[in-house]
């Protein structure tokens, strides 16, 4: 056995041993611009956020010209691990050099993959505003209005009437979509979910993503990607579709830039938070709600091939026990070969295992009459494509040096690494927000 590079050769296993193991790599880009020299750097991803337009050739007229928005996103490589460890005994590295090798591998890459893991899960919060599955929270709104919002240069505020709890059927009522009762207003928990107004005629506008809570009446809204330009964007609004006529059902108020509460068809708006409750994982419904997911990617025409799915071990055993599984199940599930955690095929996702320790946990939506209290906690169960999550990493340095004063080596590396979502990546994800 050679000394002279063991500390190369130990950082260069711990890092093939990560990318066997992890999920993170299996589920991630790569796609930026840039070299990491040390932390804090900085690396560059380009989108372009808005489509392009195909417009009506007129003979003998000039065509229009387009101003494609691009945008620069900017991963910073904020996270830094580092090993320094000593073997003492010189004659022990010699007796058991092998062993010391493969044992102290076995024990880093766990520490390592754990905590990238869960670094890069934790990222799956930033998917699209809409994009959730879970328990909603509605307000139906009749003939008074709950809900307003004003836009702002940054997005939008959004105002509510009332923020109380009420039995469910009432005019003004606040019911969960699966019947409980909660409070009907803004909490720091709703941050980063949908919000969207809609009519009791069962209109809606888009969704927007909540940003911050002012108060239990008051709230910021952005955009899904954070924009407030471009050429979908309504003339001197900062959030798409917000007067309707985008598509989706709501319509327009006369040319679309009349205010919404104007009297007449917009009267009684309402309201509504997606995924403000975790809604509850089991055998009989896990492979509805993994068809959901599939359905919002679907929405947001995300490709169907390189998407995954990061569930905890005991939703796995729910996939095997659901009735869409059996009797046989489906071949793949039961090949022995995991590759960065992946151990199946399901509703066109690869399916990929991380313990529940490295799944990020949030409080739900509170409910209750009166006296409110926080809901059961609920997992990000993240779903995507690889496009969602660009990460970047590099082993800083890696060196061997003698210990003072001690018959001893020293071995120490530095590891450096980052994710983000970018404001395109956003609509690449979905997640279920959900308890089991």
């Amino acid at each position: 056995m050679q000394l002279t590079n063991f500390g190369e050769q130990f950082s260069a296993g711990v890092l093939k041993k990560i990318y066997q193991n992890a999920v993170a790599p299996g589920i991630v880009n790569r796609d930026y611009e840039g070299d990491i020299k040390k932390p804090g750097d900085r690396v560059n991803i380009l989108s372009f956020l808005n489509d392009a337009l195909m417009s009506d050739y007129v003979v003998g007229t000039d065509m229009a010209s387009e101003t494609i928005v691009d945008n620069e996103d900017t991963l910073v490589v904020e996270k830094r691990k580092y090993f320094n460890f000593s073997l003492d005994r010189l004659e022990d590295l010699f007796t058991y050099g092998g062993n010391v090798v493969d044992n102290l591998l076995t024990n880093r890459a766990a520490v390592l993959e754990r905590a990238v893991d869960a670094y890069v899960l934790e990222k799956g919060v930033d998917a699209k505003a809409g994009s959730w599955v879970g328990v909603n929270v509605k307000v139906a709104g009749s003939v008074q209005t709950a809900a307003s919002i004003v836009t702002t240069a940054t997005g939008g505020t959004v105002t509510l009437m009332f923020s109380e709890s009420v039995t469910a059927g009432n005019a003004t009522g606040v019911e969960q979509g699966d019947g409980t009762i909660a409070f009907g207003g803004f909490e720091a928990s709703d941050i980063g979910k949908g919000f969207r107004l809609r009519s009791s005629a069962t209109f809606v506008t888009p969704w927007y993503k909540i940003t911050s809570v002012t108060s239990s009446t008051s709230a910021t809204l952005t955009e899904w990607d954070g924009e407030t330009t471009g050429s979908d964007f309504q003339e001197g609004y900062t959030l798409r579709g917000v007067y309707g006529g985008d598509g989706i059902t709501f319509p327009k108020t006369g040319d679309g830039n009349a205010a919404i509460l104007a009297s007449g068809t917009q009267d009684g708006l309402g309201w509504e938070i997606q995924a403000a409750l975790a809604t509850s994982v089991s055998a009989a419904s896990v492979y509805d709600q993994v068809t959901l997911l599939g359905e919002k990617l679907n929405q947001n025409e995300v490709p169907d091939g390189d998407r995954w799915l990061v569930i905890p071990p005991e939703i796995k055993t729910m996939l095997l026990q659901a009735s869409e599984t059996q009797p046989t199940g489906i071949a793949e599930m039961y090949k022995g070969t995991v590759t960065n955690g992946k151990i199946m095929r399901i509703g066109g996702f690869d399916i990929h295992v991380a313990a529940g320790s490295r799944l990020s946990l949030r409080a739900g939506h509170s409910t209750g009459s009166g006296d409110f209290t926080a809901s059961s906690n609920g997992y990000f169960i993240v779903a995507g494509h690889k496009g969602f999550i660009t990460y970047a990493d590099k082993w800083a340095e890696s060196r061997v040096i003698d210990a003072e004063d001690q018959f001893a080596k020293k071995y120490q590396g530095l590891y450096l690494y980052g994710a983000l979502v970018t404001s395109y990546g956003r609509k690449l994800g979905a997640i279920l927000f959900g308890n089991y």
